[in-house]
């Protein structure tokens, strides 16, 4: 059974990575590519030129970006202060490079170190709380969460305040391993605006009723429509797409219940 969890961890991951937008775009460049060395097939060679040429417009042009992140990013507020007392706020990992004589804060993805920015902010407006973190050890010689533990206590965190969890390879091992650990405490779930619909769907299939404290948000104003594409906006759209099949990948396999 943990070798097949493994086989359909590794499935995703490649899958996840070969229908983001970069990669079919190279692959219908590809294609077109055999069909133009073809007479008879040479004018389905320009359709996928073309076809291609318009997706990666559509996906690096921030007027057309922002309107799918935009709707996703936003399902949920931002973190504010209540009257309920909080217990842990659950900081989800992110990926990590370990070595290389690099800061730390370089060594962490920047997602990931905006995520435990948010997650100290939290922390500091709940006197008594403790952060969750939790991540994946993957090829490198130290872990995320010794990485994502280092950093925090550089910006002043208590050691003792600090709960760490190395192991969980995706959202779904984070859920379940704190559903197991704390079920019954209030938890604040920090994580990417865009990732926080899917995570806390997650969550709360696991049994929890997370607060949703969503940061690092991609959408920004489109103040123009007079701008070139760029990189940034073709991020932003693969952010959207790799949630989009995360989601997918979540309610197929049973992750995620339907009416959660």
């Amino acid at each position: 059974m943990e070798n097949l969890d493994s086989y359909l961890f590794l499935l995703k991951k490649f899958l996840g990575g070969l229908l983001m937008p970069l990669p079919m775009i190279l692959l219908l460049l590809v294609w077109a590519l055999l069909l133009l060395l073809r007479q008879k097939s040479r004018w389905f060679g320009f359709l996928f030129v073309l076809l291609a040429t318009g997706l990666l417009f559509v996906a690096s042009y921030a007027p057309l970006s922002s309107q799918l992140t935009g709707p996703l990013e936003q399902q949920f507020a931002s973190y504010q202060p209540g009257e309920t007392e909080v217990d842990f706020i659950s900081v989800l990992g992110s990926g990590h490079v370990a070595g290389g004589g690099l800061p730390v804060t370089s060594e962490l993805k920047p997602a990931g170190v905006v995520r435990l920015a948010e997650g100290i902010r939290i922390y500091r407006l709940n006197p008594g709380s403790k952060l969750i973190f939790t991540g994946y050890h993957g090829r490198e010689q130290v872990s995320y969460t010794d990485k994502i533990v280092e950093l925090a206590i550089a910006l002043g965190v208590p050691a003792e305040d600090i709960l760490p969890f190395t192991g969980p390879k995706d959202t779904a091992d984070e859920a379940n391993l704190i559903a197991e650990k704390f079920p019954d405490a209030t938890l604040v779930l920090v994580t990417s605006a865009a990732h926080m619909p899917r995570a806390m769907g997650l969550f709360r299939s696991a049994g929890l009723k997370p607060i949703p404290a969503p940061t690092n948000h991609l959408t920004r104003p489109v103040r123009s429509r007079w701008q070139f594409p760029s990189a940034e906006n073709l991020y932003r759209s693969q952010s959207w797409l790799y949630e989009q099949l995360g989601m997918a990948w979540s309610q197929l396999t049973g992750q995620i219940k339907t009416d959660t």
